[in-house]
């Protein structure tokens, strides 16, 4: 992977990746991340959608990235079905996802950095379980019409069922 400088406009960054190893100096994840994808689409504020490096081919992009609060990225791949996948392909790690660790390792901003984290986590998860809810209703209204689900469907339904149950385990912080 070849050293990739950022526009003045993302903020001026700089991405290398000599052996393996990488430094960045951008201010957000994001601005290490975007220049490294092919067919990014802006798909809302602080939103993307992009073809995934892993090959896949989808119409709108298969890899979804957003920018949480707090800077990190939020990313997931539809065709690969996780966010690791893509991140090997493109030589990065689950870290380069987030934001540098606080520097002030006082009481306080510690106490500070687990509630902000906590915020960000509770909101995550209630964003899961309303897509996950609006799969759910969906399989029911179709079982209520009395047809049966497709394997696909079925696959679907266990995915959100799971997903509840993290997002569950979240809000119970566990």
């Amino acid at each position: 992977m070849t050293a990739q400088t950022l526009s003045p406009a993302r903020g001026g960054a700089s991405w290398e990746n000599a052996g393996g190893r990488s430094h960045h100096t951008a201010a957000r994840p994001a601005d290490r991340l975007l220049p490294l994808l092919r067919g990014v689409r802006s798909s809302g504020r602080d939103s993307w959608r992009a073809d995934c490096p892993v090959g896949h081919q989808h119409a709108r992009g298969s890899l979804s990235v957003t920018v949480a609060d707090d800077g990190r990225i939020l990313m997931h791949c539809f065709a690969c079905g996780d966010a690791l996948t893509p991140l090997r392909a493109l030589g990065l790690e689950l870290r380069d996802l987030f934001v540098e660790r606080i520097k002030d390792p006082s009481p306080e901003a510690r106490r500070a950095a687990h509630d902000a984290y906590r915020r960000n986590a509770w909101g995550a998860a209630l964003g899961v379980l309303v897509r996950e809810a609006t799969i759910v209703a969906c399989a029911a209204g179709v079982l209520r019409q009395g047809h049966a689900l497709t394997g696909e469907d079925e696959q679907r339904l266990a995915l959100a069922v799971d997903r509840i149950g993290f997002a569950r385990e979240v809000l119970h912080g566990r």
